[in-house]
């Protein structure tokens, strides 16, 4: 088993309603003012925020960047997303965790509805030859110009099955990317269910025979 630093991780949310929400009964000017809620909220400031309509039902998209563009969230007649990418740290998790749960308590989805979750990391190893070296083991063919790790996985106590995918980093030289997708309904008690993320994570790359250290305290 191989266990290397975090240097970068990110996650995404997309959510489809059950049927199109029509502009009014969206109730967007509400949406917004709870998003820059400061306790309960994501507290955005108002500039943060733009909303972008061409017709009286759905055509309409509120949108908003924050974190440094770091942070993106869209909403539509059909889905709303959530994102947040280029995280280092374990102050930056805790961020996400309460960004997280503050979106899913103010949306208060319907239970019938299903989250598609996505997560990635950049993981270092101490070289790149190291790195080639680990990832070789998935290579089964000498005109494989690059190894890469691909499969479905179902771990305990998580409802759908997780797609993992490894292969070389592109962002950080000696890493590896590393990227989960998955789907959850509704239905959750959202403090606990969303600081499990980490876990499932990592359970999920261990059939991988690879690792994490913990978040990083500081960069």
């Amino acid at each position: 088993m191989e266990i290397i630093p975090i240097e970068v991780f990110g996650v995404h949310v997309d959510v489809p309603f059950l049927t199109p929400l029509g502009f009014s009964q969206s109730k967007l000017e509400e949406f917004g003012a709870s998003l820059c809620d400061s306790v309960h909220g994501i507290n955005l400031r108002p500039d943060q925020i733009r909303m972008k309509r061409w017709d009286d039902l759905f055509g309409y998209e509120m949108s908003a960047c924050f974190f440094g563009d770091n942070g993106t969230l869209t909403r539509t007649a059909d889905r709303v997303k959530l994102g947040i990418r280029n995280a280092r740290t374990a102050g930056d998790w805790n961020v996400i965790l309460q960004t997280l749960t503050h979106f899913y308590t103010i949306m208060d989805f319907n239970p019938k509805t299903i989250t598609t979750l996505s997560a990635h990391v950049h993981a270092r190893f101490p070289s790149v030859e190291e790195r080639d070296q680990w990832i070789g083991q998935f290579s089964h063919n000498a005109l494989l110009t690059k190894a890469a790790a691909l499969g479905y996985v179902r771990i305990f106590d998580w409802e759908k099955d997780i797609r993992v995918l490894v292969e070389p980093s592109n962002v950080v030289p000696d890493a590896v990317f590393c990227g989960w997708d998955t789907q959850f309904h509704n239905h959750q008690e959202w403090d606990s269910f969303l600081g499990s993320l980490p876990t499932m994570m990592e359970n999920a790359a261990n059939l991988f025979e690879l690792g994490f250290e913990p978040f990083k305290e500081k960069v």
